[in-house]
């Protein structure tokens, strides 16, 4: 017996010989599949011919199958399914409807927008696997850069210093805009009222962001102390928000942070608003201009969909 010629085989005359095995008769079966009698029968024995065993028992009636078709369709059936799940994963995928979307976060986002971004992301694509990784700003834009994350959010002043080819890789979508608050010690004598204006502050001791990991932050804070005759001592630098507000309920001294830290509950501070007119910070969603990914696309819609509701 010549061996199969198994390059000869064809998913249609697998499903014909299925739709045969199910409907126990050719004329069944070729109403099923819509199909002249005559053609599904042509059809049939050439499969056997290709496989060089026989099917069905045609002495039989209903019609039959012989033992190694039995054996066969089994395995047959497992086949087509396997083919057809593989092109429906595969069109989800494409979809954006599954697959695995890299996210960069930061405190900023985490404390504001990112609650309601994933629920409603998950609601809408619940079999997209969503791996978020917290990172300071500067690590996400490398990441970004290395195709190592998908998206990032952080506030868009950290875009400002990068170079021209890095501003024409990336682009960015507005989230959310806040104020700066003030956080003083709960003893604090300013903790009293509920606005403060800067200048009651002058001389006193502050905790602020550092100008060589968050330049425009701390310029924007310096400019408005400065507008406000509030000229501060900076006794401490800290990048995390969590970190600053520690210090401060140490009594280290004072802090003007995003409006966001209005969300962390962090008992031995009290948070004010402050007289003068604050800068607004953008909170952006960056990517890369040429990533391709449908799931990004979805995401950012969401987000773009929240927006609207505001």
């Amino acid at each position: 017996m010549k061996p199969p010629k198994w390059h000869e085989l064809e998913f249609r005359h697998l499903e014909y010989a299925i739709a045969l095995k199910q409907h126990k008769g050719f004329v069944q079966a070729a109403i099923a599949l819509e199909l002249d009698q005559g053609f599904l029968s042509k059809q049939i024995q050439r499969l056997e011919r290709r496989l060089g065993f026989t099917l069905f028992d045609r002495t039989t009636r209903p019609l039959g199958l012989t033992h190694e078709g039995q054996a066969f369709l089994t395995r047959a059936e497992q086949i087509i399914e396997q083919a057809q799940s593989a092109v429906e994963l595969s069109q989800d995928i494409q979809a954006g409807n599954r697959g695995r979307l890299d996210v960069g976060i930061n405190t900023s986002i985490a404390n504001s927008q990112l609650p309601r971004i994933i629920k409603t992301f998950r609601q809408q694509f619940p079999f997209v696997n969503l791996a978020l990784h917290e990172l300071a700003s500067y690590d996400q834009i490398e990441q970004l850069r290395n195709h190592q994350i998908d998206v990032g959010f952080f506030h868009q002043h950290n875009l400002q210093s990068l170079s021209p080819e890095d501003n024409e890789i990336f682009a960015d979508t507005l989230v959310l805009q806040e104020s700066l608050v003030l956080v003083l010690p709960e003893q604090h004598p300013c903790a009293k009222k509920l606005t403060v204006a800067l200048a009651e502050l002058n001389g006193q001791d502050f905790v602020l962001p550092p100008q060589a990991l968050l330049y425009s932050l701390r310029d924007q804070i310096d400019q408005l102390c400065l507008r406000a005759n509030c000229k501060p001592i900076i006794v401490q630098e800290a990048s995390w928000i969590t970190t600053v507000l520690s210090l401060v309920a140490g009594g280290m001294g004072v802090s003007l942070l995003p409006a966001n830290v209005r969300n962390l509950q962090r008992s031995g501070v009290v948070y004010r608003n402050i007289q003068e007119p604050s800068p607004l910070l953008d909170i952006v969603a960056v990517r890369r201009t040429n990533n391709p990914s449908t799931t990004l696309g979805n995401f950012l819609k969401v987000i773009e969909g929240l927006l609207k509701i505001e």
